[in-house]
């Protein structure tokens, strides 16, 4: 060997000549494997016809024996499959799944700074997220805030963002999110139903990650006002409701409208970066129907799972209910000269009966619930020699009624969400031109109001309401009765609904994150 490369040229020839020798001889599929396959296609074949063929062979005594047989075999089997798969194993949920719930009204603003309806804010409850939440007890807890400060004799509100919620379409949430959302809020020209809790807010942005809230004045119920549904800043909030983007457990898929333009449909699909736990329920479907008839005539369809603030009676479905805040009460106007007199009308509240009869006109919003209870106020009254006499009022006759004070007595609708904070109606500073529509006026009252809009702790705060509440219904200025129960009625192919709980209606989707329709077996 002179040189290297006589050596790599040779070995390398050497390795090529034993390569082209282990290649594998060509198989001959025609004449070798295919003869063997169809000899033992035709074996089966021959197998499975001699036994199909074995009950005409048989007489009738082999034939229960060989069943028997059979049927012990097939149990063991089953005993088998059972102890090895089903008993090593359990049921647990899983994602997927589409669930459906019919809702009675009108979805009109995908948008949770303009959302007024039950409908709108039960939609955005899934799709937004605030700085705070309510749980199933009734307590605030943070959502998008991490935690948060009150400082300056409670008159400044520090957050502290989480830092690691995206919007749906990708950004970061930042502080200067929520401040464009306070800014939208008390712009005049989109009518917010929050303007009056945020108009007189200051908003500072330290960082990315932080926001402060500065009050005029201390108000002990403000933490409730950070509930509000937080919108992107970097998306024009005019497309926000044809379009949503939040940062919820679910996003927004697509509506569908009737040839009127009003929403049918909302579909929303699963969050997969939500950055709380994941949610079982892969897509969620909302059907929007105008009345409780067509609710209770649509739950039938197959694909149904619930339906919301109706109770419905059938087998497979089950339904619960929890009082909210919202009671009716029938307000007096104490500068009528018919019931000015409290003795009057204390008579009225009690059991007493009238001789001789006393007649007055109860003026309603001309609304079913309204008209319902109306109904009722005069058939229970009209057992005591009390004539009432309903006056129905479209929704602007009816406040044109009540801002003038034209009326003896009306049936008002209240609903002081989850702070009972009675302030705006009965302090004696809204009697002129407020919302003190009865003209209540009373030293200690108003003191005990305003205590306790300074009282941070809800507490103090409640045990504060409570002793004012004793004086108004010492004075009855009015008649109040029982909470409005929601009702939500819900097919047993939906798992993990143990109970519902809450203030307001969309508060029955608190715990929508335990409610499963698909499962899985895993071992434990």
């Amino acid at each position: 060997m002179s040189n290297i490369n006589d050596f790599w040229g040779s070995a390398k020839e050497r390795l090529k000549s034993k390569r082209r020798i282990s290649i594998r001889p060509k198989i001959d599929y025609k004449n070798k494997i295919l003869p063997i396959l169809n000899r033992s296609f035709n074996g089966l074949k021959s197998f499975f016809v001699r036994v199909f063929r074995l009950p005409f062979v048989l007489g009738r005594r082999d034939r229960l024996i060989v069943l028997l047989l059979l049927t012990v075999l097939l149990g063991l089997i089953g005993y088998r499959f059972y102890r090895e798969y089903l008993i090593k194993t359990e049921i647990v949920p899983t994602v997927g799944g589409t669930f459906e719930e019919i809702l009675v009204g009108e979805a009109n603003y995908l948008n949770p700074i303009l959302a007024k309806s039950d409908t709108d804010r039960i939609v955005n409850s899934l799709i937004y997220s605030g700085l705070t939440k309510i749980d199933n007890s009734g307590n605030i807890t943070p959502d998008l805030a991490v935690n948060w400060e009150i400082t300056d004799e409670n008159k400044t509100y520090t957050f502290h963002l989480r830092n690691d919620v995206n919007w749906h379409d990708g950004m970061k949430l930042t502080a200067n999110d929520v401040a464009y959302t306070i800014e939208e809020i008390r712009d005049q020209n989109i009518k917010s139903p929050y303007f009056q809790a945020w108009n007189d807010v200051e908003v500072e942005i330290p960082d990315d990650l932080t926001v402060v809230f500065r009050l005029n004045s201390p108000y002990g119920p403000f933490i409730y006002n950070t509930l509000v549904g937080i919108i992107p800043a970097h998306v024009e909030s005019s497309t926000i409701s044809s379009s949503p983007i939040g940062t919820g457990p679910y996003k927004f898929s697509k509506a569908v409208s009737d040839k009127n333009k009003k929403i049918q449909e909302v579909i929303l699909v699963r969050n997969d970066n939500y950055w709380l736990e994941k949610y079982y329920l892969k897509n969620i479907k909302f059907h929007i129907v105008p009345d409780e008839e067509t609710a209770e005539k649509k739950f039938g369809s197959r694909n149904i799972s619930a339906v919301a603030n109706l109770r419905v009676e059938r087998e497979g479905v089950k339904s619960y209910s929890f009082p909210t805040s919202r009671h009716f009460a029938l307000l007096f106007n104490l500068t009528s000269e018919k019931l000015k007199d409290e003795a009057l009308r204390k008579k009225i509240k009690s059991e007493e009966n009238f001789d001789p009869k006393f007649e007055m006109t109860l003026v309603i919003l001309d609304k079913p619930l309204y008209v319902a209870q109306a109904e009722k106020i005069k058939s229970d009254f009209l057992g005591r020699s009390i004539e009432v006499k309903i006056d129905k009022r479209s929704p602007i006759e009816f406040q044109t009624v009540i801002e003038k004070r034209q009326f003896d007595a009306i049936l008002y609708g209240f609903d002081p969400g989850y702070d009972r904070d009675p302030y705006p109606f009965w302090h004696t500073s809204g009697i002129s031109d407020g919302m003190n529509y009865s003209g209540f006026s009373e030293k200690n009252a108003d003191i005990l109001l305003e205590d306790a809009r300074m009282t941070v702790d809800p507490a103090i705060r409640n045990q504060k309401y409570d002793e004012f509440m004793n004086i108004l219904n010492e004075k009855v200025p009015a008649i109040f009765y029982e909470n409005q129960n929601f009702i939500f009625s819900v097919k047993d192919t939906v798992k993990g609904v143990e109970k519902i709980a809450g203030s307001e209606p969309w508060d029955h989707l608190n715990l929508i994150q335990d409610w499963y329709i698909k499962t899985k077996r895993v071992k434990p």
